[in-house]
């Protein structure tokens, strides 16, 4: 059994489910939301407006499997014990506590990881995965590393 976790996912999670990534990304990311069920397990939320309207986007799904993929995702997101919204209120106050190597593009996702009180941080992006490498307050994993282990856990 893995332990509760809140996770901040960037941008891939919605390119995955759109295939754009291919059919492997979109199963293996199909796979991810439909066995992160456990009730202990939350997702942050960001206050993004580019991040919302890709998870909106999925909506347009029209095969089954992004169908059923895209409710599993809004499930998700409309399950007021899971999913942490994060107003950009709450991130303001912690803008100094950014690393100054972040790209700009990214401040988003480490703003939210700390105003959620994060577990882990998932990308795809090898700039913002390098920037946070050394950075202990921030628990950073490329998604190839994360599903492995996720997807292989008892």
């Amino acid at each position: 059994m893995m332990r509760p976790m809140t996770l901040v996912l960037n941008e891939w999670v919605f390119h995955d489910l759109m295939r754009e990534n291919g059919d492997q990304a979109f199963l293996e990311t199909s796979e991810f939301l439909l066995s992160f069920c456990d009730p202990e397990h939350s997702l942050i939320v960001p206050y993004e407006p580019r991040w919302h309207n890709k998870a909106n986007q999925l909506t347009l799904l029209l095969d089954p499997a992004g169908r059923q993929a895209s409710k599993s995702f809004h499930l998700l997101l409309r399950d007021i014990d899971r999913a942490i919204s994060i107003r950009a209120e709450d991130m303001q106050p912690l803008l100094t506590s950014i690393p100054h190597q972040v790209p700009d593009e990214d401040v988003y996702l480490v703003l939210a990881y700390l105003a959620g009180n994060a577990d882990l941080l998932v990308t795809t992006d090898h700039g913002l995965f390098d920037a946070l490498a050394s950075e202990d307050a921030i628990n950073c994993q490329m998604r190839e590393h994360f599903l492995a282990g996720y997807l292989s856990a008892p």
